[in-house]
């Protein structure tokens, strides 16, 4: 055996170790989330469009996430909230019990990229909602006028923000009240009630 072919198998040994010292295969590198296309979210029908507001919270993709609000949006607190979280929206210097579409979408690009307003918290590492989709049994018709083909839909819901710098947890949970339109081919969510417990 030639001089080479004996160092060729140590060489070839000692770079394969080399290679795998490098890697460690019970800490695989985190993955960047898929950043789907808003053109390619299908809102056939209410379940898919709740189904896709879970997408735009795990994806934290605000371009999904306004595909899925009507252009008159509202989020809608529960009383006890109003004090605490409430925005003047009529600007007569107290809080309203609601808020529209660019509040919405500003508050939402805060939690998905930028972190809170008062720069109290970052934005956090993981981010997780799950929404508890009833069956269409359950689902209520919108009793208000003009509005007999739209649906409201109570869904238990659990959002999670995780913070690994401090090792902390934030959660909301309760149900969420959607009234969701159809509109053309697609499913819209035209109001969020909130009736979390925080």
């Amino acid at each position: 055996m030639s001089f080479y072919n004996r160092l060729r198998f140590p060489l070839l040994l000692a770079v394969i170790l080399l290679a795998l010292s490098c890697r460690n295969p019970f800490h695989p590198p985190l993955q960047e989330p898929v950043d789907t296309d808003p053109e390619e979210v299908l809102c056939r029908n209410p379940r898919e469009l709740l189904e896709n507001l879970q997408l735009a919270y795990s994806e934290r993709n605000i371009n999904i996430y306004k595909a899925l609000l009507s252009e008159d949006f509202r989020f809608e607190l529960i009383s006890s909230e109003v004090d605490q979280i409430g925005t003047d929206m009529t600007g007569d210097g107290i809080p309203d019990s609601w808020w529209g579409y660019d509040q919405e979408v500003q508050y939402t690009q805060n939690l998905f990229k930028e972190g809170s307003s008062d720069s109290v918290h970052q934005p956090p590492d993981e981010l997780d909602l799950r929404l508890t989709i009833p069956p269409e049994t359950n689902w209520e018709s919108d009793p208000e006028l003009g509005h007999e083909d739209w649906w409201i839909i109570p869904c238990g819901f659990l959002l999670r923000l995780t913070f690994y710098e401090n090792n902390s947890v934030l959660s909301a949970s309760g149900v969420a009240r959607f009234s969701v339109k159809p509109e053309g081919d697609r499913w819209y969510i035209a109001v969020w009630r909130d009736e979390s417990n925080l």
